[in-house]
This record gives structure tokens, sequence and C-alpha cells, in this order.
């Protein structure tokens, strides 16, 4: 088990399942915010809510493969 939290978000994890989210703050430039996210993991798959990898927030499904993004579909997605 991993356990990981701190003022910018958290990641847990139990074998091939974690949940993680992130505050908005951008760690290479600090004075840049970005979007919030909350992510449910299970191996390759990952229910992601907010703006991980797209440019608009909202609710997607992301495969991975080989630790990059596969596919994603978005289940309900808010336009800036």
């Amino acid at each position: 088990m991993i356990f990981n939290i701190d003022s910018d978000g958290g990641y847990i994890s139990l074998g091939d399942y974690s949940i993680t989210w992130g505050n908005s703050v951008d760690p290479f430039f600090a004075d840049q915010r970005l979007e919030g996210f909350f992510s449910i993991n299970a191996g390759a798959c990952s229910l992601e809510f907010g703006c991980i990898d797209q440019e608009s927030p909202g609710i997607y499904f992301t495969r991975y493969a080989d630790g990059d993004i596969e596919s994603t579909t978005p289940l309900l997605q808010f336009r800036n």
C-alpha cells in the first residue's frame, strides 16, 4: 500500500487500484494554476474527474497502454 498526501494532492494505492487527486498548482511553474482533478484507477483504466489530459473539464474514461494514453472517452464534458 502506498499512501502519499500533501497540500498539492494525494495518491493512495493498493495493488493495481489507486485514487489520485490534485489541487491546481503547476509543479514546474509555481505562478500558474491548473485545473484540479480526481481519478479512480484500476489497472490500465481510469475514471477521471476534472481536467487531466483534456482541454476542458469533465468526466472521462481513459485506457492506458505502456504508460501512454490509448483512448479517452468523454462521459460528460464542459466547454470553456
